[in-house]
């Protein structure tokens, strides 16, 4: 049974930035720029569906960037105003008023987080894959978020070549800006796992900021006391402990991924799947029927799709990320 506890939805497609890395720009065929309405919640995610069923909803596109959605801030409202999901949105924070932080503070609390996407230690340093960021915007809403909310703030910043020496200062930086977290994201997305990057990857770092797995792998550092929920961890934990650890262990099953929803509103098992790679052509069909603008999120989410042809897990993506050999506790529990 899929795992309807936790959805990570693409409510924008949209994103300032050209990180040379993204499926914006590794794969602009295809791309549409787009979003989901509150509408478009308050459809599928029925008052009696959030009570039964949601926990968590994480805002991360494989596209774009949540904070550029219109209704963002109204959608936390409505849900909330239900029941008490936590929110996670990531980000990479720039261009957006004092205002507006002060008004998306407003409506997070101490259950919530907020991730910002930071490679760098300066504006030049950060444009050098954030491409097209504004730094100092940056910092300004991560100060301004901090003075307007409880909410826990994590400074995520990918491990590179050209920031690896400087991790450090980072993470003063991240404390001194109100950064309750600073997260080192090991990618997988170099030369020296993918061969279209290259051997000589420019973008490349030491092999101990290289993930080890197929997916990438997070490093935490704390810098306050604030610190993630327990409570939605403990309902992930729990369904690690009873999901059957066969050939294939379904993070979608037990939630720690979430159920995908991309910004057009299409209903995916997982970002993985949904990327818009071509190993995922064959998703993309089947995905045409679980259109959300067509079809109830409920029952799509009752169609006998994931009790019969989706339980083979004949899909390269399911191979790779979810295979029994790679899966251990700590993969199946972490965001």
């Amino acid at each position: 049974m899929l795992a309807a506890w936790h959805f990570h939805i693409e409510i924008s497609s949209k994103c300032t930035l050209r990180c040379p890395r993204c499926p914006r720009q590794e794969v602009p065929k295809g791309l549409v720029n787009t979003e989901l309405s509150l509408n478009f919640f308050k459809r599928n995610f029925t008052p009696e569906f959030i009570q039964q069923n949601l926990e968590k909803i994480t805002f991360c596109g494989d596209d774009g960037d949540p904070i550029y959605a219109h209704d963002l801030i109204e959608v936390i409202e409505y849900i909330k105003s239900v029941k008490p999901v936590e929110f996670v949105i990531v980000t990479n924070g720039s261009y957006k008023s004092i205002d507006w932080w002060q008004r998306l503070g407003a409506v997070l609390d101490e259950g919530d987080s907020v991730h910002f996407s930071i490679d760098g230690y300066n504006q030049n340093s950060n444009n050098i894959y954030r491409v097209n960021s504004n730094y100092d915007s940056i910092l300004q809403g991560m100060r301004t978020l901090r003075n307007a909310s409880e909410c826990l703030i994590v400074w995520a910043a990918i491990a590179f070549k050209f920031n690896e020496h400087a991790l450090d200062e980072m993470k003063i930086i991240a404390y001194n800006n109100g950064a309750d977290i600073f997260q080192i994201t090991l990618s997988t997305k170099f030369g020296s796992v993918y061969e279209s990057y290259g051997k000589d990857d420019p973008l490349e770092p030491s092999t101990q900021f290289v993930s080890s797995s197929y997916r990438f792998e997070r490093q935490h550092l704390p810098l306050t006391s604030r610190a993630r929920s327990e409570r939605v961890h403990q309902i992930n934990l729990d369904l690690w402990n009873s999901v059957d650890k066969t050939d294939i262990v379904p993070l979608c099953e037990i939630g720690n991924k979430g159920l995908y929803i991309n910004s057009r509103g299409i209903l995916y098992p997982c970002c993985w799947v949904a990327n818009r790679y071509n190993h995922n052509s064959e998703w993309h069909e089947i995905a045409k029927q679980f259109d959300l603008n067509k079809n109830l999120l409920q029952n799509v989410l009752n169609d006998n799709f994931w009790q019969t042809e989706f339980r083979q897990f004949k899909w390269q993506e399911c191979k790779t990320k979810c295979n029994s050999k790679v899966v251990n506790q700590e993969y199946a529990t972490s965001w």
